[in-house]
């Protein structure tokens, strides 16, 4: 899902490197939003869409399912053995004087 919005830079305050976006989209809530200036090389476009706020307006139009109050469960993660892989020898500690 992709949401059009439009946004402007309300304040800029060049000493804390920093300004102040206002994004909105129809259909959901305006947001202000603190974000870095853009260093050399960088557009202010790249900026606005790196923090954008559009994850969080598709996250709020997704349905949720309550748990019920109460549940219990138990997470056993002992089951799941990472797949490491090195280059070097592993130096197995046993015991620390």
């Amino acid at each position: 899902m992709s949401i059009q919005y439009t946004y402007q830079v309300i304040k800029v305050d060049e000493e804390a490197r920093c300004m102040e976006v206002v994004y909105s989209a129809e259909g959901h809530p305006t947001m202000h939003i603190g974000a870095r200036l853009p260093y050399a090389g960088e557009t202010l476009e790249e900026i606005i869409a790196m923090y954008s706020p559009v994850a969080y307006w598709e996250e709020r139009q997704r349905q949720v399912l309550l748990p019920t109050v109460g549940a219990t469960g138990t997470i056993n993660p002992a089951g799941v053995v990472p797949d490491v892989q090195t280059s070097a020898p592993v130096a197995i500690v046993t015991s620390l004087v």
